[in-house]
């Protein structure tokens, strides 16, 4: 029984995380994948592709076109679980690589 309501707290946890990073969608809405022009609608079945647009309805795509199902602001990576986060040791080495790349660009030549 703890075991059961264990899962469902951390699915529970996961439909929050998900729902704060996603933006909402309604039955009938159009998503195009910019990338590769491919388009999909949301029936209240689930997601369906309709077709791949040609270069022509990619630039005439209507405003009400959803091009990303991701918030704007989630510009930084964020963890499932903080125990999948780098370690701070790991996280000091990348930025140390970081710092090397920089200084070796900038040395003279």
């Amino acid at each position: 029984m703890k075991r059961f309501i264990a899962i469902a707290l951390l699915g529970l946890a996961a439909a929050a995380v998900q729902a704060q990073t996603t933006v909402p969608v309604k039955d009938w809405d159009v998503y195009v994948d910019l990338p590769t022009g491919f388009a999909f609608v949301k029936t209240p079945m689930g997601w369906k592709f309709v077709r791949q647009l040609d270069e022509e309805q990619m630039a005439r795509l209507p405003p009400s076109t959803l091009t990303s199902l991701l918030t704007p602001d989630d510009s930084e990576f964020r963890y499932a679980h903080p125990a999948l986060e780098p370690s701070p040791r790991v996280q000091a080495l990348r930025a140390a690589e970081v710092r090397l790349a920089v200084n070796a660009a900038r040395a003279p030549r």
